[in-house]
């Protein structure tokens, strides 16, 4: 199998490689193979990724910034040749297509090999406790981050209500409700013992797919710490799950998972179709990895770069200004929630909804900031035009004079960490003091690259703590917080 290793927002591409290898290097029949995967991937939108084995956080059943339909992963430049070429988009993760090729796209903001970056915004925002173990992060981090999203795909689905299903029972009593089972009768029941053996069709909860998820919250309570985590995250919707599955038995593992391999077409519980995936993902892990679940699906987790960032800060925001005197509020496009509209008609009708990602209030109400959490490399200060007219439109709407992006960066690419403008007048000599303008990064910090995983991780936690801090102390210096 190929494996390879790309960065995110790649657009300039990067050379198929296999670990250091050449594609051209490769055995015909392999390359042929190799075409044929990219080939089946190239310039496919997500929403048909998704639709043949992929999971999407945030699904595509909420808003996000990876919907549409021409919305694309990947594309494949010079397939035919010797050296093909591959451009990425604004998305990270882990998917295969069949038992031919691997891919991992990490963000373009790591410094080193194991995805301490995405472990540490997933843990945020899936909340986490900060000691979960990265054991296996040497070989692939898949299987942790399948985990962190299980919680919030189990809630999404169970909104929806305990899925429910026939399912074929067999009895041998004597209060028959069903087509008798002549074989199991007289093998069981003869000389008559007052009892007969039938075989119903019930409409149960007790069946293969919460089956399957019970099988998954056993396997990840296996491991203590996850364990913990799910206790915290989804106590009641674990003891639903328990109590309708009465028939549970781990030695039915693997006969479970083959019963769900076939996707859900109900279009009522459109949650669970994602969380059946993730549940398979997880439980076949230890043979598969990310691989196929055979070898002509598509499987595996793709992350929203730039959804995952904004509610990485939020997370890290809602905490700093807990207590304090300012109140942040997030709007949020993909829930409708902190709507606002830019205009009204003459008849007094809202129009264009617009979703700042962050409004700073003080105690009175009035607005502060307009802060926007921006997925790009902004390291030389600049911003592009639709960047900076979408700002201005909100410190317009919301009456404000201080906007600010917020950026990730790295020290390697780091040219400098702060960008102030002012907006001019028409003297071109002069500037309006009154709205600013602020380009703010927030250090993603290197990490040792020897010692066990674990102690990596817990200084890499430090340093992006120290890097919060050091941001919050740059954007509020000199307010009264």
């Amino acid at each position: 199998m190929l494996y390879l290793r790309l960065t995110d927002n790649n657009y300039k591409g990067v050379s198929l490689q296999d670990d250091g290898v050449d594609f051209s290097n490769l055995p015909d029949l392999e390359k042929l193979a190799v075409r044929k995967a990219l080939d089946s991937i190239n310039n496919v939108p997500l929403c048909e990724l998704e639709k043949n084995g992929i999971v999407v956080f945030p699904s595509k059943t909420t808003k996000s910034d990876l919907d549409g339909k021409d919305k694309i992963i990947l594309t494949v430049q010079n397939l035919e040749a010797d050296t093909p070429i591959v451009k990425t988009t604004n998305t990270m993760g882990f998917f295969c297509v069949g038992n031919v090729l691997q891919i991992e796209i990490r963000s373009r903001f790591e410094s080193g090999e194991k995805q301490f970056f995405l472990h540490y915004m997933l843990q945020k925002v899936c909340n986490v406790a900060p000691t979960v173990e990265l054991a296996h992060a040497n070989k692939s981090p898949f299987y942790e981050f399948a985990v962190y999203l299980f919680p919030s795909y189990l809630k999404r689905a169970l909104g929806q209500g305990l899925f429910r299903n026939y399912v074929n029972r067999e009895y041998n009593d004597s209060n028959i409700r069903g087509s008798i089972d002549f074989v199991r009768h007289f093998k069981n029941n003869i000389p008559f013992n007052g009892k007969i053996a039938y075989k119903t069709r019930e409409f149960s909860y007790d069946n293969p797919l919460v089956q399957l998820i019970r099988h998954t919250v056993e396997y990840i309570s296996e491991n203590r710490t996850f364990r913990a985590f799910l206790e915290n995250s989804v106590h009641d919707e674990m003891q639903k799950v328990r109590a309708c599955t009465a028939s549970y038995r781990r030695s039915e593992r693997n006969k479970v998972i083959s019963k769900n391999i076939k996707s859900i077409s109900s279009p009522y519980y459109y949650e669970y179709e994602a969380l059946r995936k993730l549940c398979l993902m997880i439980l076949l892990r230890e043979k598969n990895s990310y691989g196929a679940l055979n070898n002509k699906r598509l499987n595996g987790i793709l992350f929203d770069g730039a959804s995952l960032w904004e509610e990485y800060l939020n997370v890290v925001m809602q905490t700093y200004f807990k207590n304090k005197l300012y109140v942040l509020e997030h709007p949020n496009n993909r829930t409708g929630h902190g709507r606002r509209y830019l205009f009204k008609n003459e008849d007094e009708k809202n129009r264009t909804a617009i979703y700042p990602d962050f409004i700073l209030f003080d105690n009175n109400k009035h607005v502060v900031s307009i802060l926007d959490a921006k997925y790009k490399d902004l390291s030389d200060g600049n911003a592009s035009r639709e960047d900076y007219f979408q700002i201005l439109a909100y410190l317009l709407r919301f009456n404000c004079n201080r906007g600010v992006l917020i950026y990730p960066y790295s020290k390697r690419d780091v040219v400098e960490t702060k960008s102030v403008l002012f907006l001019a007048k028409e003297s071109n000599d002069e500037r309006r003091g009154d709205v600013a303008f602020e380009i703010q990064g927030l250090t993603i910090p290197d990490y040792p690259m020897s010692g066990s995983d674990n102690n990596s991780f817990k200084i890499f936690q430090n340093k992006m703590q120290q890097s919060e801090k050091a941001l919050f102390n740059a954007l509020f210096n000199g307010v009264a917080i």
